[in-house]
């Protein structure tokens, strides 16, 4: 752990969502950064489960710089509370699920609100906490039927939004989009009539890719075939992992999403009630198709030629052209390149497939 006596040593943050994908990455980081850190989790089984997929959580925990809070159920508002004290910085990163249900109102709307406003709320109540890093997505700037017809050529910039979403709903994941430009409405609505003692950011990530810090490397290779991550590898594989849907064409690396979170806790590098796009390649973005193959041709072409990358998948592509650049300027780095994203989590495909014979 780190061990110069910089001001971040005495600031104390909690992490909500730590034992997902981005979540996970961004406690690595927070503590490689010196942070104090107070992850929340459901049940102790979390805990055991996220000490044994890293001897950095092992020995932050033993060292002091890093414990759990165990909460039950997220929308408990006094649990939340009690678990605030002497936090000074909350990174709010767990959110509801598109899950299919019978109610998309109350089985994903309403928990999607409801969670960030317990959270904010439970935050103003206590004196210590100076801010609130908010998970948004980019999926707020526009509504879902822009997946239909979209305007290719308009550069979205983090002052656009959905805020009234269309209903009645037709999937989960339609209602899921509706759900996180509603959160991200009502942030700004509690900050704005409550005027609490914090400030927030939201932070917006468009398709977030990589590898997955969880897997350890001994591992399967099962557990990174899910998902996004199915599906953008799906052009270098075969078309069990294609995509039912096309996606847009923004990428961004995880490492770059859990250091905007990790970096958003300075408040006197970033200022507060701000809200800002994470992607790469902007504004133009990317091809999945087309640059997905030629990564994998320039940077694996034995893997190409024995069979173990097959390129016979494929992913649409939506183009989506976003401001990037605002938050380069603000946080001064620029993000990954889809090249260097893509290399990545092929290297890591590539390793797991070796301790998973069958494929």
């Amino acid at each position: 752990m780190q061990s110069s006596k910089d001001s971040s040593q005495f600031h104390h943050v909690l992490i909500t969502g730590i034992t997902g994908y981005i979540g996970f990455k961004t406690l690595l980081l927070a503590l490689e950064k010196g942070y104090r850190v107070r992850g929340a989790v459901r049940n102790s089984r979390n805990i055991s489960e996220l000490l044994s997929k890293s001897p950095f959580l092992r020995q932050g925990q033993e060292q002091g710089q890093l414990d759990f809070a165990v909460i039950p159920d997220f929308f408990n508002l006094e649990s939340w509370v009690k678990e605030l004290d002497s936090i000074r910085t909350v990174i709010h990163l767990a959110s509801p699920l598109a899950i299919e249900c019978d109610d998309y109102e109350t089985g994903i709307i309403e928990p999607a609100i409801s969670m960030v406003t317990t959270v904010l709320e439970a935050a103003a109540r206590a004196s210590t906490v100076k801010r609130v890093i908010i998970t948004s997505s980019c999926v707020t700037l526009v509504p879902f039927e822009w997946n239909m017809n979209p305007d290719t050529e308009r550069i979205y910039t983090a002052a656009d939004s959905n805020r009234n979403p269309t209903r009645p709903f037709g999937s989960a994941m339609e209602a899921y989009w509706a759900s996180k430009a509603l959160a991200r409405k009502a942030t700004r609505t509690f900050v704005d009539e409550r005027k609490p003692g914090f400030d927030f950011i939201n932070l917006l990530p468009s398709v977030v890719i990589g590898p997955d810090d969880r897997i350890q490397s001994d591992g399967g290779v099962a557990p990174l075939l899910k998902g996004t991550r199915a599906a953008v590898l799906a052009p270098a594989l075969d078309a069990s992992t294609n995509s039912s849907f096309p996606y847009p064409g923004a990428p961004v690396h995880v490492a770059d999403v859990a250091k905007a979170h990790v970096d958003a806790i300075d408040a006197d590098r970033i200022p507060g009630n701000s809200e800002f796009i994470l992607s790469s390649d902007t504004p133009d973005g990317i091809e999945w198709d087309r640059d997905i193959k030629y990564v994998a041709q320039e940077f694996f072409p034995d893997e190409v030629v024995d069979g173990s990358l097959p390129m016979k998948g494929s992913l649409p592509t939506i183009r989506w052209r976003l401001d990037g650049q605002t938050t380069e300027v603000a946080f001064g780095w620029k993000f990954r390149s889809f090249m260097d994203t893509m290399h990545d989590l092929i290297v890591q495909y590539l390793h797991l497939k070796v301790n998973t014979p069958s494929l």
